[in-house]
């Protein structure tokens, strides 16, 4: 909505003030928040007010809060990696520990388990090694 500019006609008060109305009542009589004479007439347009998700401004401050939230949680993130210790997954079946995922899987089929899920593992140990 624009904001229009005001100048009470009483002689005595001349005060000069803004209102922010729709573009239909920017003629209409308005009342000064000085004097409460009932009739002022329209100096100028002074500016809009956009509203909406497609003007710039608005644009502008969700970029800079995005910036900011992600900034935080980089920063937590960081802190958590601090404080927690490493982890790592050794090969084991049963939590009987052997030397490499083949070995492991090899184990797991004598002691009749499913072996599909040591494929990437073993996969991922062989890129690791060469």
């Amino acid at each position: 909505m624009p904001i229009y500019e005001y100048k009470c006609v009483n002689t005595e008060c001349a005060a000069t003030f803004e209102k922010q109305l729709p573009v239909s009542e920017f003629n209409s009589a308005q009342v000064c928040p000085v004097c409460g004479s009932g009739s002022e007439k329209r100096v100028a347009n002074v500016g809009f007010v956009l509203r909406g998700d497609a003007w710039p401004g608005k644009n502008i401050r969700i970029k800079d809060q995005m910036a900011a939230k992600n900034k935080r949680i980089t920063a937590k993130q960081n802190e958590r990696k601090k404080d927690a210790p490493m982890v790592t997954l050794a090969p084991n079946v049963d939590g009987e520990r052997v030397s490499s995922w083949s070995e492991a899987k090899k184990l797991a089929a004598s002691k009749g388990k499913v072996t599909k899920t040591y494929d990437a593992l073993i996969r991922k140990e062989k890129r690791g090694n060469t």
